[in-house]
């Protein structure tokens, strides 16, 4: 009876002592949550340009696409990371993400990080007609 409440007790605590190893806690300093990779950090990656973005999944062989215009939810395992969206098969835009739990809130929830694509648009791309050319008029002679 001795034997097995001390083989229970040992589990119970080693379970407990592995439990507290495996979840950082939030009063963490920051160097220690930095040191636990394999976290995640769920943020917002907003696309404000007029282009379809593709954006490649960290955990996975996936490429996510955000519309114009519009938003996705990203996670990173890591609390800093590099992400080139691309355009078109071509490197677009570079975002550097910085993780901080719990800082931005966004549509009733809160997130880890929030990062924009931007692309300054050229200014008069399309918004004017070039100019007719003059026509010359030839005078007339008379004979």
């Amino acid at each position: 009876m001795k034997i097995t409440a001390i083989i229970i007790g040992v589990m119970l605590v080693a379970a407990g002592v592995a439990g507290a190893i495996d979840t950082p806690k939030q009063g963490a300093p920051q160097g220690m949550r930095e040191a636990l990779d394999g976290v995640p950090y769920t943020g917002i990656i907003k696309n404000k340009t007029r282009y379809e973005v593709s954006i490649p999944s960290e955990n996975s062989d996936a490429t996510l696409t955000i519309p114009p215009n519009s938003w996705i939810e990203y996670t990173i395992w890591s609390h800093q990371a590099n992400v080139t969206a691309y355009y078109e098969g071509k490197p677009f835009y570079c975002l550097k993400l910085a993780a901080h739990p719990q800082e931005y809130p966004f549509m009733c929830k809160k997130y880890d990080f929030m990062a924009e694509i931007v692309k300054p648009e050229v200014a008069g791309a399309g918004k004017y007609k070039p100019m007719k050319k003059r026509k010359r008029i030839k005078k007339k002679t008379e004979a």
